[in-house]
């Protein structure tokens, strides 16, 4: 009698001792294909890049007329001693070699070559504009029939369109502008009340100083201790001369420790 044997007809199943190994490559597939493409990504970028520079600097310029030129321009800025015409103008000529050819450092330097401009700002604008931002210098008296003396210390040509306003007026030899500047800053700061304000302050070897005010009142201040005999003057003004300064045509302060009126009526 044999023995019954009992068949197993299924598949055999392996022990289970971890992922498979497909599973472990996707899951490792899922951190390195992020930075494969943003490696890609920077590549082409990077190649655009590079072959837009090369088209800037190789690509032939373009010839803009003129009207077509200048409308490609923007000027920024307050103008008072120069206009925006005349900005154009100085540009006109590398406006006209077209947006990638244009020469920025040119541009800025031709501006600069007008006295009055003291700062300029240039900037492409796409597609084939430019923007322009100029700061001019700010007078700071009148000198002479036509020059103007500006907060630097230069005399500058006095532009016809300029407005001066009340600008105070200054005069004296040309190579002591320096002293005159000084000395007219320091009796800005000192006369500040409208009447007294200075309106014009002028320097000559033979008489020195000489002041006039804004009340039309005049001053003679000699050589030397200016600022000390313009406050003897203003200490007289507010008490002993306050009833009469209307009356007043000028004061001369070149005594030790007095001054000499002279009275609008005694000129008449």
């Amino acid at each position: 009698m044999r023995s019954a044997q009992k068949k197993y007809t299924g598949t055999p199943r392996a022990p289970i001792r971890g992922a498979s190994p497909l599973k472990e490559r996707e899951k490792r597939g899922f951190h390195w294909r992020p930075w494969l493409f943003t490696s890609v990504f920077m590549f082409l970028l990077g190649g655009l890049l590079s072959g837009g520079y090369w088209l800037w600097q190789h690509l032939p310029a373009i010839q803009l007329s003129r009207v077509d030129a200048l409308e490609q321009v923007e000027v920024r800025g307050t103008f008072n001693a120069v206009t925006e015409e005349q900005i154009k103008e100085i540009l006109l000529p590398y406006l006209q070699a077209g947006f990638f050819s244009v020469d920025i450092r040119a541009m800025r330097a031709a501006l600069l070559e007008k006295p009055w401009i003291t700062k300029v700002s240039i900037s492409r604008r796409w597609p084939k504009g430019v923007v322009v931002e100029v700061s001019e210098a700010q007078p700071l008296a009148i000198w002479g029939r036509d020059r103007l003396l500006v907060a630097s210390g230069a005399l500058l040509p006095r532009p016809k369109q300029m407005q001066v306003g009340t600008l105070p007026e200054l005069a004296g030899d040309e190579e002591l502008v320096g002293q005159i500047m000084s000395q007219y800053q320091a009796l800005a700061g000192l006369l500040t009340t409208r009447d007294m304000e200075v309106k014009r302050l002028s320097f000559d070897d033979l008489s020195g100083w000489h002041l006039e005010l804004m009340s039309g009142i005049e001053l003679k201040l000699g050589h030397e201790a200016l600022l000390e005999r313009v406050n003897r003057f203003l200490t007289l003004s507010r008490g002993l001369l306050a009833p009469y300064l209307q009356k007043v045509a000028e004061v001369d302060t070149r005594y030790g420790n007095a001054v000499a009126v002279q009275w609008k009526n005694e000129q008449e």
